[in-house]
Order: C-alpha cells, then sequence, then structure tokens
C-alpha cells in the first residue's frame, strides 16, 4: 500500500513490523538490519503519541515478539515479559526521566538513581527454578507465552543448573542467550568447510542454536548467558537493582558488564559514549544501553504499559544514513484526503535496503528542510519503506535548482485543495466523490482492525470498486444475500478468483456481521474517530441499540444538545471528535442505517467485572498526595472504571482531592456519591 496518511502507515507499520517480527523470533532470520527495525518502530511510536486517537488495536507497540512456532510446547509467562522502549538521543533520554518525574508526581530535588548497562543482541530466555533446581527454561515468544527449550537450555554451561548461597523457593531469572563473536567466526568457518550455510550474525546464529530441535547441536555451539532481571519469585531477592545484581551473581549466574550507577543524565550519556567507544573492544553484540532505575521498589508504581515498563528504557546507538539526489516530487492522496508529498530520489543502500523514495510529510516539513529538486539530500530510514529527508547539502545545490510547488488541487478528483487552522496537513475535502478517497475509506473499514474481512485486501477492493460491486460500506453486505448470484459472477471472471476464494469470503463477511460498537465507529473511518476514541465512546454507551437509536434522532435539537453533552463526559473525548461524529451522521444517516440492517452490535466487554468500581463513571478533581493524577486515572481504568472528565447525573464517583475547585460543589447539587483518595485506594 502507498503511503497516503497517517492511519494507512500505521497499517503499514503494523503489517511489516508484525513480518518482521515473525522473521526475527520465528525464523531467525531477519531481513533488515536492528537499526532499521528501532526506525520502525519508533516512527510508529512517533506516530501514536501525535495522534493517541489512531493507535490500533494490533499496534506493535501493544505486541512483544512474535507468536510462538509448533516445535516446542507453550509455556504460559506469569508475569509477562516485556519489551523496551527506545531512545535515540540525549532528549529521548531527558524525556524518559521527566516522564519518569511526572508520573511519580515528584520534582526536580527527588534523586532518582539510574543503573546502566550493555545491551546484549541476543534471545531473550526466562528460566524457572524451584527449592535451587533449574526446571523450565523458555524463550519470551509474544511476551505471554514462550517455547520450552528446557533440554537446551541445559547444556548451556553459564546457566547453572542448581543454584548457591540464599535463594527463594521459586526463583525466575530472565537473561539473554548470545553467542560471542569469536563463537561465531569459528561456528561459520566450520559450516563453510562443509558447505552449509552461513549465519549472517551472531544473534541469529545464537537464536538458531537455541531452538534446535536435537539438543546435541545446541551444545556444540557453545552459547552464553547473561543474567538481567527476574520474573516470577516467591520472596524478594533485594530492594535495589544493584543488590539484585549481586544476589544473582552469588547464585551462581554471569551478569551483564560494565554497569554504572548514574545520578544524572550527564552520567548515563557519559557511559553510553563510552561503552560506544569501546564496543568493537567486545566479544559480543551490543546494540544500545540499557538504563533502569535502581529503586525497584518504584518498579510496581510505575508499572507497564502493554508493551514496555515504565521505568527502564533502552538507549540504542546510532542508525546508518545516506546522501541521494532529489528527482522528483509525487502527491498522494490518503484515505481522509490528506496530501503527502514523496520524494523521488537517486536509488541509494542504506543499511543493505535499496531505496528510491523519502518522505516529505507535508508543506511545513518542505519548508522547513528548504530542499529543491536536484539537491543532493540527506536521509536515514525512519519508521517506513520510505525513509526521511534530513537535511540537503547546501554547497552542494545546482544552479537549475526547482522549487517544490505544493499542488492547489487534488491530484485525484481536481478540487481545491484546504488547510484548517492549526493543521500541518492539506486536504482534498470532496470525500464523497474523490475516489482515492473512497477506495482508502473502503480499505480501511475491511481492515483487521475495523471489520476484519479476509479476502477483501488493497487489490481486491480496487478490483471491485473499478467493477462497480463495491463502492460504499454496506455493498460489501449485499453479496451475501441470495439475489447476488450476478455479483459474485462477476467477481469469480477476475483473475485469482475461484469458488474456493468466493466461498471463503462470504463466510469472513457473515461472521464479520457480529461486531462491538467500536469496531464499527473506528471502521466507519471517521476523521479525529481512532481506535482508542471508539473504545471510550462505546464503553460509556453500553447500550448499542441505544447508541443508534441517539444517531437516528440527531435531528431533534434536544437529542443532539444530549448526545454532545454526552460525549464531551468522556475523558479523552475532544470537540473535533464530537463535531466529526455529528458531521459525519449528518452526511451519513442512509448509508449508516444500511449498514447496520446486516449487523448484530454487541456490548462492550468488560474484563474486570467483578470489580466494585468496574463500569462505574468516575470523576477526579483536585490534586492527589500519594498519586499523580495520571497514575490514578490508569489505576482506575485497570479495573474497568469509566473516566469522564464533567459531573453529570450520570457520574457514580467523584473523587476529590486538595483544591477540588466547582466540580465538588456540582457533585454536591447532584447527590453524587464523592469520596477522597484514601478511601479510592481502598477499593484495591
Amino acid at each position: 500500500m502507498k503511503k497516503q496518511n497517517i492511519l494507512e502507515e500505521l497499517e503499514t507499520l503494523a503489517k511489516k513490523i508484525e513480518y518482521y517480527d515473525r522473521l526475527y523470533y520465528m525464523e531467525d532470520s531477519p531481513s533488515i538490519s536492528d537499526a532499521e527495525y528501532d526506525k520502525l518502530r519508533l516512527r510508529n511510536a512517533e506516530l501514536e503519541k501525535q495522534y493517541p486517537d489512531l493507535i490500533r488495536e494490533n499496534s506493535p507497540s501493544r505486541r512483544v515478539g512474535s507468536k510462538i512456532t509448533s516445535k516446542f510446547s507453550k509455556v504460559e509467562h506469569k508475569i509477562p515479559m516485556l519489551s523496551l522502549g527506545n531512545a535515540f538521543s540525549k532528549d529521548d533520554v531527558q524525556a524518559f526521566i521527566d516522564k519518569t518525574r511526572r508520573f511519580l508526581n515528584v520534582d526536580n530535588s527527588y534523586e532518582l538513581e539510574i543503573i546502566a548497562e550493555p545491551k546484549i543482541d541476543g534471545l531473550s530466555a526466562t528460566i524457572i527454578y524451584e527449592k535451587g533446581k533449574l526446571v523450565l527454561g523458555a524463550t519470551r515468544g509474544d511476551g505471554k507465552q514462550g517455547e520450552n527449550i528446557t533440554e537446551n537450555i541445559n547444556t548451556i554451561s553459564s546457566i547453572p543448573q542448581s543454584l548457591v548461597g540464599n535463594f527463594p523457593d521459586i526463583l525466575e531469572i530472565r537473561g539473554e542467550i548470545f553467542m560471542k563473536n569469536s563463537e561465531f567466526d569459528l561456528l561459520n568457518s566450520i559450516r563453510e568447510k562443509n558447505f552449509l550455510p552461513t549465519f549472517s550474525n551472531p544473534r541469529n546464529a545464537a537464536a538458531g542454536s537455541v531452538r534446535q530441535l536435537d539438543f546435541k547441536v545446541t551444545k556444540s555451539r557453545n552459547l552464553e548467558f547473561f543474567a538481567y532481571g527476574w520474573g516470577n519469585i516467591s520472596n524478594s531477592i533485594g530492594s535495589s537493582l544493584i543488590d539484585i545484581r549481586n544476589n544473582i551473581k552469588k547464585y551462581g549466574f554471569n551478569v551483564n558488564e560494565p554497569f554504572k550507577l548514574c545520578k544524572n543524565i550527564d552520567d548515563m550519556i557519559s557511559f553510553y559514549e563510552d561503552v560506544y567507544r569501546d564496543r568493537p573492544n567486545l566479544d559480543y553484540d551490543i546494540d544500545g544501553i540499557v538504563y533502569k532505575l535502581n529503586n525497584t521498589n518504584l518498579y510496581d508504581r510505575l508499572g507497564t504499559t502493554e508493551h514496555s515498563p515504565r521505568y527502564a528504557i533502552s538507549h540504542k546507538f546510532p542508525a546508518e544514513k545516506g546522501l541521494s539526489k532529489l528527482k522528483s516530487v509525487s502527491f498522494q492522496v490518503g484515505r481522509t484526503g490528506a496530501i503527502t508529498p514523496v520524494a523521488e530520489i537517486n536509488a541509494v543502500t542504506i543499511g543493505g535496503v535499496r531505496i528510491k523514495r523519502a518522505s516529505l510529510h507535508n508543506k511545513d516539513e518542505i519548508a522547513r528542510l528548504g530542499i529543491k529538486i536536484g539537491d543532493t539530500i540527506s536521509i536515514q530510514r525512519a519508521g517506513d519503506v520510505i525513509p526521511q529527508i534530513i537535511n540537503f547539502v547546501p554547497k552542494m545545490r545546482p544552479s537549475n535548482a526547482i522549487d517544490i510547488e505544493f499542488p492547489e488541487y487534488c491530484p485525484c478528483c481536481k478540487s481545491k485543495l484546504y488547510r484548517d487552522d492549526g493543521d500541518a496537513i492539506i486536504r482534498c475535502m470532496n470525500s464523497h466523490n474523490c475516489e482515492m478517497q473512497l477506495k482508502g475509506q473502503l480499505i480501511h473499514f475491511v481492515s483487521r482492525n475495523a471489520f476484519n474481512i479476509d479476502g477483501l485486501g488493497e487489490k481486491q477492493i480496487i478490483d471491485l470498486y473499478d467493477l462497480n460491486i463495491i463502492k460504499k460500506p454496506s455493498d460489501i453486505f449485499v453479496l451475501t444475500e441470495s439475489f447476488a448470484d450476478d455479483l459474485r459472477n462477476k467477481i469469480l471472471a477476475l483473475p485469482g478468483w475461484g469458488k474456493l476464494s468466493m466461498s471463503n469470503l462470504i463466510n469472513s463477511i457473515n461472521k464479520s456481521k457480529t461486531q462491538y460498537l467500536d469496531k464499527l465507529l473506528y471502521g466507519l473511518g471517521i476523521r479525529h474517530l481512532g481506535q482508542g476514541t471508539s473504545k471510550l465512546i462505546a464503553k460509556n454507551f453500553k447500550d448499542p441499540s441505544a447508541f443508534v437509536n441517539i444517531i437516528n434522532n440527531l435531528h431533534l435539537t434536544t437529542n443532539q444538545n444530549d448526545f454532545e453533552e454526552e460525549l464531551k463526559s468522556i475523558n479523552g473525548v475532544g470537540y473535533k471528535v464530537i463535531n466529526a461524529l455529528l458531521d459525519y451522521f449528518d452526511k451519513n444517516k442512509e448509508e449508516f442505517n444500511k449498514l447496520i440492517s446486516y449487523l448484530t452490535i454487541q456490548n462492550f466487554p468488560n474484563n474486570d467485572q467483578n470489580h466494585f468500581l468496574s463500569g462505574k463513571k468516575m470523576v477526579f478533581t483536585g490534586r492527589f498526595e500519594n498519586l499523580s493524577r495520571n497514575e490514578i486515572k490508569i489505576k482506575a481504568e485497570n479495573i474497568g472504571a469509566i473516566i469522564s472528565s464533567q459531573i453529570s447525573s450520570k457520574t457514580d464517583f467523584l473523587v476529590v482531592g486538595s483544591d477540588p475547585g466547582s466540580k465538588l460543589k456540582k457533585a454536591k447539587e447532584l447527590n453524587i456519591k464523592i469520596i477522597n483518595e484514601v478511601e479510592f485506594l481502598g477499593y484495591f
């Protein structure tokens, strides 16, 4: 799919990262460098930070590793094995420190001790001991489930089969399996002599070796293991990371060296630069530095996201860059009408990948860069097959360099382009008649995080659109009707279609007819309405039929006002979303009703129905002493509470801190139950 807008780029990123994860974690044969992979992750994180309402359900930020293979039995991790968030600059590291302070609700006078250590480029594994005896070894897998590799783990000499010292009855040690560079060179030389394919790097060799069905092969590879943390334990093994490192060494493990106790960011960056300079002298591969809080008592309080712990981050070493020449600029139209400029460049190889195009993002970015057609440009891979242009080389600008002219009219439908105040994106507003937008909307509707209709990909949607078979979402469901034989026959006449693929498509469409409200809302492709916001709305409107009834009566002023007020009360739903919803349903009510006539809309699932606060609408006001505002809201959301920003008659609880403001007065007027921070925490 071409890079047309933010949503399409996020979908492309998700597919690419999933593909590269499979190659990396399951097949031990990555096709891109670690730096290039990190750029994909970074670009995804940047977009999700900038557009939190567009975060996908299958976002890479919510997934760790990859699905496990069927070669080994499955192991459920009692505590998920998460990945680390990435930093790529000193500013990123400072942002991590600042964010940690904000979450803990402490100021700069509160000292955060940080342990810095090299990040080994190997295979994450966990080892479980019971009463000092090794009973289980497993890979990380997808973070929740791994592969049972106990027999192979037992062949690694640096992993003790019996612990020494004073250890807990149950102890789970986590670390990295790797192969030394010297062993890697020896292994490849032996394979060459025996006319066997060689490994591309030590990480692949280590991962392939530890996941052998024959443990004798693993034993012959001389693998190593560095312990870096712990999982499920029956007793504490220390209140600081330094103490825990020392105890892990006493148990018989090797730990990552060198390491440094850092008091400030200058200490952290100094260690980073020292290790980076010394990197070529190490006999194993590292790809950055890991920073972790030394005070492990803060770990539970900070918690984790779906992908990463909040108490640690990985500071990656620099990625490769390259130079090329800008030949021309093309303009693409996205699903929401966003016009995206793409630089066509002379082919250049960066990190083993041949690059012919680079992202220019928007008109402001072109102006910021100050580049012209004909310039020599510096580029780096940063988030897609389309890399990012960093700058141009002024001394190499030719005398005939041409200014980049942003179009005034849509490249597809020739409509006048517009730019909203404060928006960096220039758009085609002809959403009902611009063919590229309409096709993009349909592609979005059938995508995995929307209606997830297998058999209808980008190519199929475009083909069926061009045949006038599918022009709008409701047309998809017409294909399942008994009178649609002529339509299905037209499809069967297309190359690549057969009776089996048609049958599979019909089954997939029928399966998609049962949906949750958030999937329906997200699938409609309403501008500003991403997955996260769709879930907030669906969670708030517990009865989907009530939501549909409201939509069909929005022509009544009172109903529209009530609907707006209800949306305003949902924490995280802003005016842009509300206006976009009203505008969409005003213009598309007929199509919406036709669509839902085929569907069964389910109630939004509640994952923690047993908790007292689950499903309760809560408002927070004032300043809290023990937890930050963000921390206390996350705590409530984690047990299924619905967080609102405004007091209404539907509010169940107002949680007050000091200096509560007008919300307290209104809550008293409406007889809302009022509790303080201590009372709130007492429910946990």
